[in-house]
């Protein structure tokens, strides 16, 4: 068992690597196609489910943001022409986001560079440690029961 700072030390080395990676894809997508990558996983989003699109909610819960900062950013989008809102056929409420066209022959192009972008971020890692990393990182997957039993103690 571990004092805690080990912990810390870890948790501060995860969040300032990843920071830094999302700094640097950032950026790039900036320079490259004048997109943050905010508006960047709005349009991956929307890419998994294109056609069908997605209803504001279900946007807002796979970006893990509020619907009011999905609104924030797809209204850029919308007003580029790259997104597409219209009223949810089903609840008169409701309204779902699809990539229009323009926007999806755009994230085609954003998608491939990204994809080499990261490659270039975890290039010092062989194989065998891309593989460590990632059985790592799926053991610090939230485990909710644990969370509520420990404030119910």
């Amino acid at each position: 068992m571990t004092d805690g700072r080990d912990t810390l030390r870890a948790w501060l080395t995860l969040l300032n690597s990843s920071n830094a990676i999302k700094k640097s894809v950032d950026a790039q997508l900036r320079a490259r196609f004048g997109i943050s990558i905010s508006r960047f996983d709005v349009m991956s989003a929307l890419d998994r489910r294109d056609p069908d699109g997605l209803r504001a909610g279900e946007l807002s819960r796979q970006l893990m943001v509020t619907e009011g900062n999905t609104t924030q950013v797809t209204a850029p989008l919308i007003r580029d022409g790259l997104v597409e809102r219209r009223p949810s056929p089903d609840d008169a409420r409701g309204v779902i986001f699809s990539l229009t066209e323009e926007g999806r022959a755009l994230f085609a192009d954003m998608a491939g560079e990204h994809k080499e972008w990261i490659h270039d971020a975890f290039a010092r890692l062989g194989a065998q440690d891309l593989s460590d990393l990632r059985a790592l990182l799926d053991k610090l997957e939230p485990d909710t029961q644990i969370h509520t039993k420990r404030k119910n103690a």
